[in-house]
């Protein structure tokens, strides 16, 4: 990213120089100070934007003043003079963000000699002592269709690892985060370099904070944070499969059945997810089937069919199990087959073993 690249906040003029008192000194009901000789966190202004635009790739991004007034999207420019940003797009995760909520998270998170990485930036509320933590990726996750999975589930063990380490708040979804230039926050820059999720795991896992195996398993059961969302939409998508066949032609019914479900489950969370959200995973899961669904398009006829042959495919694979008398491709050895199962073909085994000793014995002497 370049210099003209970095974001320069709206009315600052042009080589001006302002007032570079500390860090936090400003009143809480002072506008942001803008431009050149503006001290941020102890650096100089042009060193502040320099490694934030380096980290920060949101090009219009969610911000907001107080929560209660809304939360929109904003043009870059305009979202950084706001209280709080979003802190990655929609696609991409490249910046891990963990909220401590206890006075002394700023201590938390420098006492990491031997127990986990070093945060690039600590943005804390100098009135209580919260802050919010942040960790730069190196090579961003993609979150889309077209992301590994696998590095997904690598991220979220070790954002899981870094709440554990600093004792983050579990429910915080990492959405939105204290914008480091706004005079409200005490924000630390503690380095620029951007880590592998290689290295943050493997300082997670010999302090002993990164989770278990099983962890997804456990995190399905007892979801939290943006953990309540996925869990959430694989549990309605397999109900939306099943629900389709009572509602044949009555699209409006069928939306309205699976509304109705994604908000029972989500009253069984111990924090149950807000009502804008809900609405989207219903209707995310209600436009696919009725959309791109072949068992919705084809009709009751074509269901039917398919639940024939699944069934008739269950029969066979459970036939085949107790000992191949129906139709199986690796029968128990009961019926004719060029490469017979179970007993048959461990006896034929043990013959043939015994027969090359017997010939290996014999050309010895």
């Amino acid at each position: 990213m370049t210099g003209s690249d970095l974001w320069v906040p709206p009315g600052a003029a042009s080589g001006a120089i302002l007032d570079a008192s500390p860090r936090g000194s400003e009143s809480l009901c002072e506008p942001p100070l803008e431009g050149p000789g503006y001290l941020v966190g102890g650096l100089p202004f042009e060193a502040a934007t320099a490694i934030w635009g380096r980290m920060w790739r949101s090009r219009y991004p969610l911000a907001a003043d107080e929560f209660d007034d809304g939360v929109w999207r904003q043009s870059r420019e305009v979202a950084m003079t706001r209280m709080h940003v979003e802190l990655n797009p929609k696609t991409l995760w490249g910046m891990i963000g963990v909220d401590g909520d206890q006075a002394d998270t700023v201590l938390r998170a420098l006492s990491c000699i031997d127990h986990h990485p070093v945060p690039n930036v600590i943005i804390e509320n100098p009135v209580n002592g919260h802050a919010h933590c942040i960790w730069c990726v190196k090579v961003p996750i993609k979150v889309t269709n077209y992301g590994s999975r696998r590095s997904l589930r690598y991220g979220l063990s070790i954002e899981h690892g870094l709440q554990t380490a600093i004792g983050g708040d579990r429910n915080y979804t990492g959405r939105l985060v204290k914008n480091p230039f706004h005079p409200r926050w005490l924000t630390h820059w503690m380095h620029d370099k951007p880590a592998t999720l290689t290295t943050l795991g493997g300082i997670l896992g010999e302090a002993g904070h990164m989770p278990g195996r099983g962890w997804h398993a456990q995190r399905r059961r007892e979801p939290v944070g943006c953990s309540r969302n996925e869990t959430l939409f694989h549990m309605v998508r397999r109900f939306a499969y099943r629900e389709m066949r009572h509602h044949w032609g009555d699209t409006e019914g069928y939306r309205a059945a699976v509304a109705k479900h994604v908000v029972i489950l989500n009253a069984d969370f111990p924090v149950p997810l807000g009502e804008n959200e809900l609405g989207h995973i219903s209707k995310s899961i209600s436009d696919w089937t009725i959309n791109y669904s072949r068992m919705w398009n084809d009709g009751p006829a074509a269901y039917d069919a398919a639940f024939s042959a699944i069934q008739a495919a269950r029969g066979r694979k459970g036939s085949g199990r107790n000992g191949g008398l129906a139709g199986n491709s690796r029968p128990g050895g009961l019926a004719s087959n060029s490469r017979p199962g179970g007993l048959v073909r461990a006896v034929s085994l043990a013959e043939g073993k015994r027969q090359r000793h017997a010939v290996i014995e014999q050309r010895a002497f």
